[in-house]
C-alpha cells in the first residue's frame, strides 16, 4: 500500500473529520451531503431520504481493503429492490481525479449505484470517520442506524445483518456495533503542517503494545498510560503516512493511519490543498484534557518561571540543544506566543520576520538592499534559523555547509571535485558570501572582484605569479572577465571546486595556451 500511497503523490486513505464535537452520532438525523459522480452529474442524499434505507460506502483506490470489499457490497446490495435500499460510494482520492475515474470503470459491473468524488472531503467529514473502508447505515426515516470500520469477514457479517435490519424497520441494530480497539485523534487526517516533527495521539486498551512506521520505515513501538498513547515522530517533506498497529485479544493486527502532509515554508512544486493542523483548539485538546492541564495558571501566564514550566511539560525537545534562543532563558515562551489567541492558541504575536524584528530591529537594514537572499525575501527566517534552539550558532538549522546545499543543490555536485576550495570543504560558505543581502548582483559576495580572493590569498605577489591580471586579454577566448573587460583571478581559476590543479579551470593553463 505503501508503494501506492507515494505513486499517487498523496492517496486519500484515511478522513479528516476524526474525533470532531459535530459529527453525526447513530440516533441522530444523517448529515446532507452531495457531491459529482463519475460521470459528472449531481448526487444529493436527500432525494433519497424518507424514501429507503442508504448505505454510504466510503473508500479509496489505493485501500485494498476497500477494493476488495466491492464485491461484498454488490451482494448486499443485489438482497434487495432498489425500492429498499440505496448505495452510496463516497471516495475520498483528492488527486488524479482521471486516474481514479478509470479505476472504477474497471468495476463497472460490480458498482452498479453512485460514486460521489469527494475531493475536498466535504461528504465525508460530518460523520467521524476515522479510517476506510467504512460504512454508514441511514433507515428510512433519515437516521443514522449504524457506523462501522473494517471490512473484514465479521465486519462484512454485521454490516448485512443490520442493512437486513434496517431495511425490515427492525431494532436491535446497535447490540452489533462494536468499539474500535484502536483510535487516532490527532493529528487530523487529510491536514498539512508546516512542522518538522508532531504528536501522535490516540486510544486502545490499557497495556496494549501499539507501534508506529512512518512512510514505510523503521517501527517505533510504545506502550500505552491506561488507555491512551502518544508519541512524537519526525516527518518528511511532502506526504506522510503515519500508521499505527495494535495486537488485539485474539492476536490479530489492528491498523489505523493517518496522512499528513508537511508542506515546506517556501517554494512551489510541493503543495496541498489541505487546511493547516493546530493542535492547541479546543476540540483538539479534548482528549488529552483527561489527564492534563493545558492552561497556565492565570495570574502567571506571562511570567517567565510558570510559562516556561508549563509550555516545556510536552515541549521538552524544543529546548534540549546547546544554543538556546535568547527569549527562552529571559523570558519564557510569552515574549512570541500569544497566550490567549483565539481560535488557534499560543499563536505567535507577529508572522515572519515582523515577529524577529521586535527583537533583532537592526537586521530591518538587510531589506532595503537592492538584492535579498531567498528565505529573506519571503520574510522567512526560520528556513534558516531554529526559534527554538539549535546545536550550531545562530539557531542555524544546521551546520552552515549543509544548510545552504539544502537549496543550493548544485554545490552537492561541486564538492565531489578533485580539488575543492578551502571555505567550501569546510562549509564555510559564510566566509565568501553574505547571508541576508546585497547591494550588487554578485551572488552575495561580501567583497567586490578580485578583493574578495585578496582577502585571504593575501601573498599573492609574493609567490611569483607572473600571469598578468588587470589587463585585457591578448587573446580571444571564452572567460570571465571584469565589467571592464580586464583578467580577474576567476578568468583562471574556478571559485569551489575544480578537477584540474590549483582550481584551475577546464583544460587548464593549456585551454589557451595551446
Amino acid at each position: 500500500m505503501w508503494a501506492a500511497l507515494r505513486g499517487a503523490t498523496l492517496a486519500a486513505l484515511f478522513c479528516l473529520w476524526a474525533g470532531s464535537a459535530l459529527a453525526v452520532a447513530v440516533g441522530e438525523p444523517a448529515a446532507p451531503i452531495e457531491g459529482e459522480d463519475l460521470n459528472g452529474e449531481r448526487v444529493v442524499l436527500e432525494s433519497f431520504l424518507g424514501k429507503k434505507a442508504v448505505l454510504l460506502k466510503f473508500g479509496s483506490i489505493y485501500c485494498s481493503t476497500c477494493v476488495s470489499s466491492l464485491e461484498d457490497i454488490a451482494r448486499i446490495q443485489r438482497k434487495f429492490n432498489p425500492s429498499e435500499l440505496q448505495v452510496i460510494g463516497v471516495n475520498l482520492d483528492v488527486y488524479g481525479m482521471a486516474r481514479v475515474r478509470k479505476f472504477y470503470r474497471g468495476y463497472a459491473t460490480l458498482i452498479d449505484y453512485p460514486m460521489i468524488i469527494d475531493e475536498k472531503l466535504a461528504a465525508s467529514r460530518p460523520y467521524d470517520i476515522r479510517s476506510i473502508p467504512a460504512h454508514v447505515v441511514i433507515d428510512k426515516g433519515g437516521f443514522v442506524r449504524y457506523l462501522s470500520t473494517g471490512a473484514s469477514e465479521q465486519d462484512l457479517k454485521n454490516l448485512e445483518e443490520v442493512v437486513t435490519k434496517v431495511v425490515r424497520g427492525e431494532s436491535g441494530v446497535e447490540k452489533l456495533a462494536k468499539e474500535l480497539p484502536l483510535q487516532v485523534f490527532l493529528p487530523l487526517n487529510f491536514t498539512k503542517t508546516y512542522q518538522e516533527s508532531i504528536y501522535v495521539v490516540g486510544k486502545t486498551k490499557p497495556g496494549s503494545k501499539v507501534s508506529l512506521v512512518l512512510n514505510g520505515g523503521s517501527r517505533q513501538n510504545l506502550k500505552t498510560m491506561r488507555d491512551y498513547f502518544y508519541i512524537r515522530t519526525p516527518l518528511s517533506l511532502g506526504s506522510n503516512y503515519i500508521e499505527l498497529q495494535v495486537v488485539d485479544e485474539q492476536g490479530r493486527r489492528v491498523n489505523q493511519g493517518v496522512v499528513l502532509f508537511r508542506a515546506p515554508k517556501v517554494g512551489v512544486g510541493i503543495e496541498s490543498p489541505f487546511p493547516e493542523y493546530h493542535f492547541h483548539m479546543e476540540k483538539n485538546e479534548g482528549p488529552c484534557r483527561k489527564c492534563h492541564d493545558l492552561n497556565p495558571p492565570a495570574e502567571k501566564a506571562q511570567g517567565f518561571s510558570a510559562a516556561t514550566r508549563f509550555c516545556l511539560g510536552c515541549h521538552k525537545e524544543l529546548t534540549g540543544q546547546r544554543m538556546a534562543h535568547g527569549p527562552i532563558p529571559i523570558g519564557g515562551c510569552a515574549p512570541c506566543h500569544r497566550f490567549t489567541s483565539k481560535p488557534n492558541r499560543y499563536q505567535v504575536v507577529a508572522r515572519g520576520q515582523e515577529l524577529c524584528f521586535k527583537c533583532h530591529e537592526e537586521k530591518r537594514k538587510d531589506l532595503v538592499k537592492t538584492y535579498l537572499h531567498g528565505p529573506m525575501s519571503a520574510g522567512l527566517c526560520t528556513i534558516c534559523h531554529n526559534p527554538h534552539g539549535s546545536s550550531e550558532t545562530y539557531q542555524l538549522r544546521r551546520y552552515v555547509g549543509d544548510l545552504c546545499v539544502m537549496c543550493h543543490e548544485g554545490m552537492k555536485a561541486v564538492q565531489r571535485k578533485r580539488v575543492v576550495h578551502k571555505p567550501v570543504a569546510d562549509g564555510a560558505c559564510a566566509k565568501c558570501h553574505e547571508s541576508h543581502s546585497s547591494d550588487r548582483n554578485d551572488n552575495f559576495l561580501k567583497i567586490p572582484g578580485d578583493g574578495l580572493c585578496l582577502s585571504c590569498h593575501t601573498d599573492f605577489g609574493k609567490r611569483g605569479h607572473t600571469h598578468p591580471n588587470g589587463v585585457p586579454p591578448k587573446m580571444d577566448r571564452k572567460m570571465k572577465l571584469s565589467k571592464e573587460g580586464n583578467l580577474v583571478c576567476q578568468s583562471c581559476h574556478e571559485a569551489h571546486a575544480s578537477d584540474e590543479p590549483k582550481l584551475l579551470v577546464k583544460g587548464g593553463c593549456g585551454g589557451c595556451h595551446s
